[in-house]
């Protein structure tokens, strides 16, 4: 199969933004964005036209989508960073109680909620680091700090400290600052706060002899902290989302499959390295599947992809610390065919439904449980065939936050279910509807569909709009 040409567009004149910016006012992560988003809508509109084969899911969809430079992004994610600390991080520490949170993390065997706290230029934590959160109070606000020697590009005080005394450094912060709450990542309920090591644990609870009767687990911080987003942040998102939907556009097109030739691993391997092109990360492999008249279920591998076939594929990348992830459907044409068969266009109607059911169940304040019930109930009433099982999505792709569901779950999520949605938090929202399709002689077919959403206190957007129609391969 041809490989096509990887898109490597010029970098963003950074010194000419400073300047602009200093004349109209504006923060430069925020003009690049600007500016980023403008090259965009030029860009796509001419390739739409170029390739009229890609069909958009949205207004908001391009075919290709420009990626930031490291340099770029590191802008972007400091001041977001700077911003968290300064606004998230208090709000969070005093609605949990907590007035002294404790990271400790080592290198190469990072708390899961390390990266989350470094900036950009940072890859893993230096030897073993100890990151302190030291609430002020209001006036005085949290304090970040580092016992140890690693300041993480000035975003944290250091105490200095040698790395076989930093306990020793530890338990002095401690007795200064005297907090009535000292919280560690250890929970069992939520791996993405369950950081804290047997080893340092031990050393931490030691070091701290006297101090441990103030020691509580940091999993509602933590879970506050990873899942609830800034609105510049939200902004940036959608930009990782225009990137993820041009793969998945370029994958479901005739630059990549050729009916008849091309098998379903040869798209995803083209996925996959075609992030690995654009310098992105990725947190699973992607999975394209196909469904075809006459044949039970979903498969994949060395099938090879036919005329009639529908398509899905289950893409995720990572990107200025965020990670995105999308099911979309695609149809190949039969000679003569302009559109799919009626049939199939209904099932994606029926999921797309599914979505207005789970979304309007599932608002601030609600249970994830309660949620997933109404959901469910209600897609009964309207005898959908319906699966659900969203996820929280943002530093990481199956991220901390409310689940709606499982698909082992559909009774319900122990535990965490029980937690209740939040505003300014993004959503993975993700789920099926078996549908009998006409035009397949009734045959059981499969609509999966995934959209990361953003839940306000006002209700429900789509990052990036949601997918109305298939794309389509000619």
């Amino acid at each position: 199969m041809t490989q096509p040409t990887t898109l490597c567009p010029r970098a963003l004149n950074t010194a000419a933004l400073a300047r602009t910016g200093r004349a109209l006012g504006v923060a430069i992560p925020t003009l690049i964005l600007l500016t980023l988003s403008m090259m965009a809508q030029s860009q796509g509109s001419q390739r739409a036209a170029e390739r009229p084969y890609l069909v958009p899911m949205s207004s908001s969809f391009v075919p290709e989508e420009r990626v930031l430079t490291h340099r770029e992004q590191s802008k972007l994610v400091r001041g977001w960073l700077e911003t968290r600390f300064e606004t998230i991080l208090p709000e969070i520490m005093r609605r949990e109680g907590i007035d002294m949170w404790i990271i400790i993390s080592r290198e190469y065997n990072d708390d899961p909620v390390f990266r989350s706290l470094a900036p950009f230029e940072t890859y893993s934590s230096r030897r073993r680091t100890i990151l302190v959160f030291h609430d002020r109070g209001e006036e005085l606000g949290v304090e970040a700090l580092s016992v140890g020697r690693f300041n993480y590009q000035n975003l944290y005080t250091v105490v200095p400290t040698h790395n076989e005394k930093q306990f020793e450094g530890l338990r002095t912060l401690v007795e200064e600052r005297n907090p009535r709450k000292i919280g560690i990542n250890m929970s069992e309920r939520w791996n993405h706060a369950d950081g804290l090591t047997a080893v340092q644990r031990d050393a931490l609870f030691s070091g701290l002899e006297g101090y441990t009767d103030r020691i509580v687990s940091a999993e509602k911080l933590v879970v506050g902290w990873l899942e609830t987003r800034l609105p510049e942040e939200t902004d940036a998102y959608r930009h990782v989302m225009r990137v993820a939907h041009s793969v998945i556009g370029r994958a479901f097109s005739n630059e990549v499959i050729v009916p008849g030739v091309t098998t379903a691993d040869d798209v995803r391997w083209w996925m996959r390295q075609q992030v690995a092109e654009y310098g992105l990360g990725g947190w699973f492999h992607p999975s394209v599947g196909i469904q075809r008249k006459g044949e039970e279920g979903r498969f994949s591998g060395d099938a090879i992809i036919q005329r009639g076939d529908m398509l899905w594929t289950d893409f995720g990348i990572h990107y200025l610390g965020f990670a995105t992830d999308t099911q979309h459907n695609a149809y190949v044409l039969r000679p003569g065919e302009v559109e799919p068969p009626a049939g199939l266009q209904a099932g994606l109607r029926a999921s797309m439904r599914l979505q207005d059911i789970t979304r309007a169940e599932s608002q601030v304040g609600r249970t994830g449980n309660d949620a997933l019930a109404a959901s469910l109930a209600k897609a009964k009433q309207e005898g959908l065939d319906a699966t659900v099982y969203w996820h929280s999505i943002g530093y990481h792709g199956h991220a901390a936050g409310v689940p709606l569901g499982m698909t082992d779950y559909q009774q319900g999520v122990p535990v965490r279910g029980e937690m209740t949605f939040k505003a300014d938090t993004w959503h993975s929202v993700e789920l099926n509807v078996v549908y009998p399709v006409p035009e397949w002689d009734n045959q059981a077919v499969k609509f999966s569909m995934e959209e990361d959403a953003l839940l306000t206190s006002d209700g429900w957007e789509w990052i990036l709009g949601r997918q109305e129609s298939f794309y389509l391969i000619r």
